[in-house]
């Protein structure tokens, strides 16, 4: 444990000193498959919650595809992913909404807990920060760093994060990332193959 913290620490230090798009790698990235390879690293704990995931899309073109570094944009949905499964009730669902603008992706999370206390929203994206522990509906403990990181992976991709309160309930966060416009045909091939 102490050598993830450590780890996480020199992550969250090698972020904050990049300018965005500096100091990450550049590859074509269909966020949908994506998803589906982050889901399906944590769904064996969903599983034990009886835990549920549900991807709803605006999007008109599919595959949709992102410029950025794909380790560190998986391991943003993977802390994303986790944070709501730590928040959720036994037989909830996790939602997942998918839209895009001419010039912008957009990734919700949402989970069905008790939502974000005004401490949270002021403070959720803040080193060591953890939200009340009484909230969370899981055993595990985190470090309070997931979402530091979660802001600065996103913040050198030249995006921004957001939490809310759901108005149906629960949390919600909100990944923004500039769009790949240009779709290489070996990038539009590789998304079909993983598909």
């Amino acid at each position: 444990r102490m050598q993830d913290l450590v780890g996480d620490l020199l992550e969250l230090s090698r972020l904050e000193n990049a300018l965005p798009g500096h100091g990450i790698s550049h590859e074509g990235i269909a966020i949908q498959s994506l998803i589906s390879e982050v889901w399906q690293g944590v769904k064996p704990l969903a599983d034990d919650k009886h835990i549920e995931c549900e991807l709803t899309t605006t999007a008109q073109i599919l595959p949709v595809f992102v410029d950025g570094d794909r380790r560190r944009l998986h391991r943003a949905l993977l802390n994303l992913f986790d944070n709501a499964l730590r928040y959720s009730p036994e037989g909830g669902k996790i939602t997942v909404d998918l839209s895009t603008s001419a010039d912008w992706l957009r990734v919700g999370i949402r989970d069905e807990g008790p939502g974000l206390s005004e401490q949270d929203l002021e403070h959720m994206f803040e080193r060591f920060y953890r939200g009340d522990a009484s909230r969370f509906r899981h055993q595990r403990g985190g470090s309070g760093l997931g979402l530091a990181i979660v802001q600065q992976i996103v913040l050198t991709h030249g995006g921004w994060v957001l939490g809310e309160n759901d108005p149906s309930g629960g949390a919600r966060f909100e990944i923004r990332l500039p769009r790949k416009i240009e779709i290489r045909p070996q990038d539009r091939d590789a998304c079909v193959r993983a598909d």
